[in-house]
């Protein structure tokens, strides 16, 4: 039984990991791409509300996320691009973004695909979820085995 356990665990972690690689590949990868100036052309509030649990005194309410969506451009090579990814992660890390509209930002862009860049560069901790399945797999098979 403590081998099913072990088991289950160990492989819910490798499929959550398997389900972000991409994600994981590219955050990777990004910590190498070449940096230059963007500006942020366009933005979106893609917040969202629902019913949760909320940490106050009454225990109850709404939880709001809040996710901004960002369109921005940059020159590489005399060449024009528009990009819309923030970063290689999920809502969470979107979340603490905050630019304004003709903001000059950041952009780290692919050398060898400059249609494809990011405003944060790195893995983020989004797609490292499945970490904590294996962890809680290898913690228990230190405490039983």
């Amino acid at each position: 039984m403590h081998i099913v356990i072990f088991l289950a665990f160990a492989g819910c972690g490798i499929w959550l990991l398997y389900l972000e690689r991409e994600l994981l590949r590219l955050g990777f990868a990004s910590y190498r791409w070449k940096r230059t100036e963007g500006t942020i052309v366009d933005y979106s509030d893609d917040s969202f509300t629902i019913p949760g649990v909320v940490l106050n005194i009454t225990g109850v309410g709404s939880v709001r996320y809040q996710e901004t969506a960002y369109a921005y451009q940059y020159v590489v090579d005399g060449h024009h691009y528009h990009s819309k990814t923030y970063c290689f992660g999920g809502w969470s890390e979107k979340a603490e973004a905050f630019y304004h509209k003709h903001e000059r930002v950041p952009v780290y862009y692919n050398p060898k695909h400059p249609e494809v860049a990011v405003l944060r560069r790195g893995v983020q901790l989004g797609p490292l979820f499945g970490l904590f399945p294996i962890g809680g797999a290898i913690l228990y098979a230190y405490l039983v085995f």
